[in-house]
């Protein structure tokens, strides 16, 4: 930490420059070199006797996951500290990666804890904060987060490559970013109500088995990049009122229109369902409008392919942004002449409102 500039040209009170580096690190906590045998609660149901379970194979190739953290930022206040702050830039190198990863399923697991790969994140950080008003009996104050992450994967461990699995959840791979999504270039219903996917060459295809993760389209990243948050404390004599607005922006989502598929026959559903499964494909024609969703599936032999195409239709990618009011307080605090006689130092009064919208 280094002191620039002090008490300069009347306004600025204090400016300060830092600079820090470290190592951290993160060890695997359920997992390690040795197998992990644990004793089940129940009996066998042939043997009556007492079982255990594996809970995790041996892996002595696990490593610490170490993070190496650069970080340079300025603080500042101005106007006799009625105005102050931080700029904040912070680049960080993981290697070591814990994580589950898939397995071939003939190993005896599908997934093992291991160091799967190595990322980077590059961000900045903005704080705010403010006394706009502040006199005998009024005070208002205002405070701003401002945050900005980019991340990207920049080496993993080869896992499978079919596009089920880049398609089906969200992804860690090389050169995209943590929990990547990727989705099917839809081409709208056929004739017969059954969705249809473009491969990379302009032809189409029902078949969900005939993609490749070339044929898909990358979506974006399901953790939001942007994130902010507005504070503003008002006080009026013995009342004061608070209340913050959160937002977080940048990402994607796949909306509830993806899971709108009748692929099973009603009589198995035994929990409400949304209404928007009723929008479905029922005669010729209906294919035409492209709010439609699939035909009544049940039965039909590309059940399977029409759930992969339809739910990870490009189509239904929706920005994930979104502002919130996350909290909201009123309160009183008592004068202290009433409450001397009754020996309390003090005493305040509070209603709080979480996630009010």
């Amino acid at each position: 930490q280094y002191i620039i500039l002090e008490n300069k040209f009347g306004w600025l009170d204090k400016l300060v420059g830092r600079a820090t580096y470290g190592i951290n690190g993160n060890v695997a906590k359920l997992n390690g070199p040795f197998l992990i045998v644990k004793d089940d609660n129940y009996n066998n149901s042939i043997t009556n006797e007492n079982q255990s379970y594996i809970q995790s194979p041996p892996n002595p190739s696990l490593r610490w996951e170490r993070t190496a953290v650069n970080n340079f930022a300025i603080d500042f206040n101005l106007f006799k500290n009625r105005f102050s702050g931080s700029v904040e830039y912070y680049s960080k190198n993981t290697t070591d990666l814990l994580g589950n990863f898939s397995l071939d399923p003939t190993l005896g697991w599908t997934s093992l804890l291991m160091n799967f790969g190595s990322m980077y994140n590059r961000g900045v950080e903005l704080t705010l904060s403010s006394v706009n008003i502040d006199n005998k009996n009024f005070k208002w104050t205002s405070g701003l987060v401002f945050g900005y992450n980019k991340n990207e994967i920049t080496k993993v461990e080869s896992g499978s490559e079919s596009a089920l699995d880049y398609y089906y959840g969200t992804n860690i791979r090389k050169g995209y970013p943590m929990d990547a999504l990727f989705s099917i270039r839809y081409a709208g219903l056929d004739l017969d109500g059954l969705p249809k996917a473009y491969k990379k060459d302009g032809t189409i295809t029902k078949n969900y088995d005939e993609l490749t993760k070339e044929d898909l389209v990358y979506s974006g990243t399901i953790n939001p990049p942007y994130n902010a948050s507005l504070t503003n404390s008002f006080s009026y004599k013995g009342f004061d009122l608070s209340f913050m607005l959160v937002y977080y922006g940048g990402n994607v989502m796949r909306d509830v229109r993806a899971g709108s598929v009748m692929s099973t026959h009603p009589v198995y559903y035994s929990s409400n369902r949304d209404k928007e499964f009723l929008n479905y494909w029922k005669k010729p024609g209906d294919e035409l409008d492209p709010n439609t969703n699939p035909a009544f599936l049940f039965g039909n032999p590309l059940n399977s392919s029409a759930k992969y195409i339809w739910g990870a239709a490009d189509k239904h990618i929706q920005k994930g942004d979104y502002i919130k009011l996350r909290d909201l307080t009123l309160g009183y605090t008592l004068p202290s002449k009433l409450l001397k006689n009754y020996f309390i130092q003090s005493l305040r009064v509070n209603v709080q409102i979480q996630n009010l919208w």
